[in-house]
């Protein structure tokens, strides 16, 4: 790591976002991966700004309901608040498909969506639809859920004040160390396939190419709900919380593993709740957030990465046509929802 890195780290731990504040009184939010960590932090700040509705998407609804209890407990007062458990496994197309149904089915509006969920796997683990574990539940199926999800949030315009509902995804500031060459080394015909292949497979490397998919998710779905007038439809951003003590290492078993990364995380990390207040506070942004990446209380600036130079949004667009065409397949309305302006 640079010593530039290292700056950011000490920054981010030394200097906290600020903690969200804004009434979301009346509001139903959808949150995916709430059951620890960021997520869960999440949930209680959502409770204690006031939501009627909270549907959290988890995969054990065992879990699930501890974190309910968890809510229920830290959370300033629940006596206003509807918090609902539904099962969401982020690794299974046919359970996004049947989730999002569920949400636009029975529930009547949707103000805000945060898209939580992930993974990060040491070892390379397939699912039982055929795709890198990783792969999947980070950008494939979140992808797949964020359209299947557009219909609902479109509806879902507050009425009183006319402003859009929000869509955010939880992105990863890795992405930016990202090279072209890693999601399309030179002879390869399929970014998605490359990134499938057990022989290319690397932990850290495979949990931050999956961040650039989402970044392109995000960017791709906010062209989506732009309309042609210029107005929102839907605010769509994505954020990062920052490097944070979380689970997504759980899966380290050597000794030596686990205690480095213990002492890192405690002398460079920002707590769980800390990392949160940026997930909350990306959606509850205004229009001009509106296909920007917020971390820290900020848009930083992304000219550099794979989102912002020339040939980065040439991938997108490939990488994004790859995404649609194969999420088509596990749900055709896909094909209208994800169409490429």
């Amino acid at each position: 790591m640079s010593l530039v890195g290292f700056g950011r780290l000490i920054q981010g731990r030394l200097f906290p976002p600020a903690n969200p504040t804004a009434s979301l009184e009346g509001k139903t939010v959808l949150l995916t991966g709430g059951t620890s960590g960021l997520g869960l932090e999440a949930a209680i700040k959502y409770i204690n700004l006031g939501v009627s509705s909270l549907i959290i998407g988890c995969r054990n609804i065992e879990r699930g309901n501890e974190a309910k209890r968890v809510i229920e407990q830290r959370a300033s007062s629940t006596a206003n608040s509807d918090i609902q458990i539904w099962p969401l496994d982020m690794a299974s197309y046919q359970s996004v498909v049947y989730f999002a149904q569920k949400i636009n089915k029975e529930v009547p509006r949707v103000d805000i969506a945060l898209l939580n969920a992930g993974a990060m796997h040491r070892k390379y683990t397939l699912t039982p639809d055929g795709w890198e574990e990783t792969l999947q539940a980070n950008a494939l199926s979140t992808a797949l859920l964020g359209l299947l999800l557009l219909p609902k949030l479109r509806e879902s315009r507050d009425v009183a004040t006319g402003a859009p509902a929000h869509l955010t995804f939880v992105s990863s500031g890795s992405y930016r160390h990202a090279k072209i060459e890693e999601l399309q080394p030179e002879g390869t015909n399929s970014i998605l396939q490359h990134l499938n292949n057990e022989e290319n497979f690397r932990a850290h490397s495979q949990y931050r190419l999956s961040k650039v998919l989402v970044e392109y998710t995000a960017k791709s779905i906010a062209n989506l709900a732009r309309c042609d007038d210029g107005s929102l439809e839907v605010i769509v951003n994505s954020a990062c919380p920052g490097y944070c003590r979380s689970h997504l290492g759980r899966e380290y078993d050597a000794w030596h593993e686990r205690m480095f990364v213990a002492v890192f995380e405690l002398i460079f990390g920002r707590t769980s709740e800390q990392g949160s207040r940026t997930l909350v506070s990306a959606t509850i942004l205004g229009e001009e957030s509106h296909g920007k990446w917020w971390r820290s209380d900020k848009y930083p600036d992304i000219s550099a990465t794979l989102t912002g130079t020339s040939e980065g949004k040439v991938l997108q667009i490939r990488a994004w046509q790859e995404i649609v065409g194969e999420l088509k397949l596990r749900s055709p309305e896909v094909e209208r929802l994800g169409r490429c302006n």
